[in-house]
């Protein structure tokens, strides 16, 4: 009996893994500048703002999208401040893309054989809320639902593990 419910929870274990693998949905597709693969996440809403991640093996792109047009002008001063549940971490991160006024907010990341130290931190701890600044000091705020943790959390884990497999192509 007890080598029976053994084994069925092994199956279950199992079982429970298989779905978790299969979680981690990623868009393939071919960089348009390096003609090499690429991986997306695909974008997600987190409220007022939307997020995609690419990763081309070199490099990985946060690409934020944001939806208030009181604060959307974009500019290399601009800055993105992730605090983390808990309120005592944070991570502050400049806009690495051009100057806009669509919104467009980058963050660019080097890839490579190691995951870059802000994309593990997104991977592994719930971010509460993210604070836009453009390039006129205007904030965009949000705070983000426990369903968009995970989602965040899920999203950034995902790539950062896949992206290993286009080291090797």
């Amino acid at each position: 009996m007890r080598n029976l419910l053994l084994g069925i929870s092994f199956l279950l274990s199992g079982i429970a893994v298989q779905a978790q693998q299969t979680d981690c949905k990623l868009i393939k597709g071919t960089d348009e500048f390096s003609n090499g693969p690429k991986l997306s996440t695909g974008f997600i809403q987190l409220q007022d703002v939307q997020l995609n991640i690419d990763a081309n093996g070199k490099e990985f792109d946060l690409f934020f999208i944001i939806k208030n047009p009181a604060a959307n002008c974009i500019g290399e001063e601009s800055e993105a401040l992730f605090v983390f549940e808990g309120g005592k971490q944070k991570m502050e991160i400049r806009n690495t893309g051009g100057d806009n006024c669509n919104g467009f907010f980058h963050i660019i990341m080097r890839g490579g054989t190691y995951t870059p130290g802000n994309l593990n931190k997104l991977a592994t701890k719930k971010v509460a809320s993210i604070t836009f600044s453009d390039r006129n000091d205007k904030k965009t705020i949000i705070s983000l639902r426990a369903d968009e943790q995970e989602a965040l959390m899920k999203m950034a884990d995902c790539i950062a593990k896949e992206a290993k497999t286009l080291l090797a192509k």
